[in-house]
């Protein structure tokens, strides 16, 4: 068995022994999804993750519970070994405000991680912090929609210019219906992207910039300004054309609605003079 689907009844089943334990091993792919919102455990269920050491892929939805993926503290029975995830997806989780990477027992996730999707999680602000961003040496797709509150990517932490991030294996980062994105880093620190060559960025309309610090993208092409759209836009580099893009919005704002104030007006303004 290589894909499986559980919901907490099952779980509580498997972990207690109720069920066919060696398929637990070789299982590849879980799903997993709590509908109750009376749920009182506010993390995942590690315990049972032990039970599943081949596991690569996680999709967590609808456990209306969690409030961290990654609790902060290493329980006593995480002593064995977890799975090493290369795909994690977390969807419509609607008290998370943490995935938890940044913990320093989590390091190993951070390490083998591939593939992050985040979609219609409105509470969490940031998916992970500078120092988090350094392991994710593995990180070849990151996608991030419909996050009502999310402000910024990469939290800021006390890092200088001199230090940097290195996604070298990124190729894919898509940004969509996330209205508060100010920046994906809003620190000064230099990002390094060897493969990246598109970006999508939709409805993001508070979008200022992509980072405040230096960027390293020598193979950056443009950005899709729309999920069913492929044509790109290109500005010299990769913040100038974030950049244009947001007053250019701030353009359209202007002509549609004449002399309105707002923070698209300002900036066009500011831009221009």
């Amino acid at each position: 068995m290589k894909d499986l689907t559980l919901n907490e009844a099952n779980i509580i089943l498997l972990r207690d022994g109720n069920g066919p334990q060696h398929l637990l091993c070789n299982l590849n792919k879980l799903d997993l999804s709590f509908e109750h919102d009376d749920r009182k455990e506010k993390t995942l269920p590690f315990d049972f993750l032990l039970m599943v050491p081949s596991l690569q892929n996680l999709e967590v939805r609808q456990c209306f519970g969690l409030k961290e993926i990654f609790p902060s503290q290493k329980l006593e029975v995480h002593d064995g070994k977890l799975p090493e995830l290369k795909i994690l997806t977390l969807v419509k989780l609607r008290k998370l405000e943490s995935i938890g990477l940044e913990h320093p027992w989590v390091k190993p996730f951070s390490a083998t991680l591939k593939m992050l999707t985040l979609q219609l999680c409105n509470k969490i602000h940031y998916l992970f912090t500078f120092s988090t961003a350094e392991s994710l040496v593995q990180l070849e797709f990151l996608c991030v929609e419909e996050c009502g509150l999310i402000r910024e990517i990469v939290k800021k932490e006390d890092e200088d210019a001199s230090a940097e991030i290195k996604f070298g294996r990124l190729t894919t980062l898509e940004l969509d219906s996330l209205p508060k994105l100010a920046s994906f880093y809003s620190g000064r620190a230099t990002l390094q992207f060897s493969r990246l060559k598109t970006i999508t960025v939709a409805e993001c309309p508070n979008m200022i910039t992509f980072s405040e610090g230096s960027i390293n993208a020598p193979m950056f092409k443009g950005i899709e300004t729309s999920t069913d759209d492929y044509d790109l836009t290109f500005l010299n580099n990769l913040n100038s054309t974030v950049q244009w893009l947001f007053v250019k919005k701030g353009k359209e704002f202007i002509i549609i609605n004449g002399l309105g104030l707002g923070l698209e007006n300002d900036y066009f303004c500011k831009f221009y003079n």
